[in-house]
């Protein structure tokens, strides 16, 4: 029996918009057009802005925006940014645009000794995602700005979320923006580096020249007002009415201050005896030895746990995959049904638009459905670092549409064709899945690694640091 709402749903206000924003080309497309739309304030809260070819089109739109009268105000995470404080600072001298970085570490050629000095503050970062154009509509999710989040990354390329919303929620996700602008941990740019507004003027000169020297690139768009203005309403079109909740830790966390907000909403949700099916996908999974048991009592019930996580040879960070692997037998012996991306996966094909069938697969999405009503996606990321380290945020929302679509999303990645579901023979995991002919293969070691990857991955998992990851 259905549950028909939950602690966390009781804090829910006024019904707004929600959509799933999952193809690479949306994800880009979106951001441009609330961009482009926005009159009067554009919002921009973000862990990494890569100076790619994405990032650079991107603050294209901001510089763009910013020279209409639109005021533009800029959060990111320092820890990403070293070495770029110049760029920031170019954009900063825009009279429109505010930059400020949070938790920076201060000085040149210092970081390496900062960290030594002032680790415990240093590794609090903000992890956080927001998009958010006029106070009125937002985007919030797993994606950074860099090419390997939209599809366009000659090596590899993220599998993603974000949520688009409007209405309520995203005057919401503006006021929590603001209480990590107002932060102590914001730092402005003009604190740390000044330069006047012509050098903002050259930057728009050498980024216009730029963008029109792009050749074969898939996100160059027409210029005129009612391209985007016809791309919004194809968006809202297809968007679910419901009642979310913002989830979002307060910026205090990253001082230092003992905290596990979301970790605890979380958890609280999954904890529920009432649920009969928990869809995961988690890009970095560590799911400590408290929610194997949770997942194990509801296989009691009879339920169903399926999570989707990164494989060996997807995981971009080996020491979270190996802190991830001492888990998977348990996980397996409790009858979750515990899958890991392949490298090939062919769900991501139809999101790759550059380099289809060069570019590896990996998994960045942090979104789960509970019952196919109960949806979370956001930047949380089910591990130690996003429960007591990093700040995180997200949206929840209860939805039997928006959930069948979460899960459907989920469910295409828990397919042979784009996943290897692990097993137990005689106590030995054995991993299933399409091989590369499309013909169903077992593999007795975990698959598409060479020898000394699956061996580093072990070494680092005889560490005590799965706290840190």
């Amino acid at each position: 029996m259905r549950n028909p709402s939950s602690p966390v749903q009781e804090s829910a206000t006024a019904a707004s918009s929600l959509s799933l924003v999952s193809d690479s080309d949306q994800a880009f497309t979106l951001r441009v057009t609330l961009a482009r739309l926005a009159t009067r304030t554009l919002d921009l809260q973000y862990y990494i802005w890569d100076d790619d070819t994405t990032g650079k089109l991107l603050i294209y739109r901001v510089l763009e925006a910013a020279r209409r009268g639109v005021k533009v105000r800029m959060l990111l995470d320092h820890a990403n940014q070293l070495g770029r404080d110049v760029k920031w600072a170019v954009l900063d001298a825009h009279p429109n645009i505010d930059v400020r970085l949070f938790n920076p570490f201060r000085g040149r050629f210092k970081h390496f000794l900062q960290w030594l000095y002032h680790a415990p503050l240093l590794n609090h970062r903000m992890h956080n995602k927001a998009w958010i154009a006029d106070g009125e509509h937002a985007l919030v999710g797993g994606r950074n700005i860099s090419d390997h989040y939209f599809g366009v990354n000659p090596s590899s390329n993220f599998r993603d979320l974000d949520l688009y919303a409007s209405g309520p929620i995203a005057a919401e996700t503006r006021d929590a923006f603001e209480a990590y602008w107002n932060s102590e941990l914001a730092v402005p740019m003009k604190t740390l580096r000044r330069y006047g507004p012509e050098r903002a003027e050259r930057a728009w000169q050498w980024l216009s020249r730029w963008r029109q020297s792009l050749k074969g690139y898939p996100y160059l768009f027409p210029q005129n007002e009612q391209f985007f203005r016809d791309y919004l309403t194809r968006q809202q079109q297809q968007c679910h009415v419901a009642k979310p909740v913002l989830l979002f830790d307060s910026p205090a966390k990253a001082a230092g201050t003992r905290q596990a907000l979301m970790g605890n909403q979380l958890a609280g949700l999954l904890a529920r005896e009432d649920h009969q099916e928990i869809l995961i996908e988690a890009s970095y999974f560590i799911p400590g030895e408290d929610f194997v048991s949770a997942l194990s009592g509801l296989r009691q019930r009879n339920g169903r746990a399926a999570v989707l996580t990164n494989s060996l040879a997807t995981n971009d960070v080996i020491a979270a995959h190996g802190a991830y692997a001492r888990y998977r037998k348990a996980l397996v012996e409790a009858g979750v049904e515990l899958h890991e991306l392949q490298p090939n996966a062919r769900a991501l094909h139809r999101q790759v638009r550059l380099f289809r069938g060069r570019s590896r697969a990996s998994l960045h999405t942090k979104a789960m459905v509970l019952d196919r009503r109960e949806v979370f996606v956001g930047s949380f990321n089910m591990d130690p670092r996003s429960v007591h380290l990093n700040t995180e945020m997200g949206y929840y929302v209860v939805s039997d549409s928006l959930g069948q679509e979460v899960a459907t999303f989920i469910e295409e990645g828990l397919a042979p064709a784009n996943s290897f579901r692990l097993e137990s023979d005689k106590g030995k995991l054995r991993w299933g899945g399409d091989g590369d002919a499309g013909e169903p293969a077992l593999y007795r070691h975990e698959p598409g690694v060479t020898v000394w990857r699956r061996l580093m991955a072990w070494l680092l998992s005889l560490l005590p640091i799965e706290r840190m990851l």
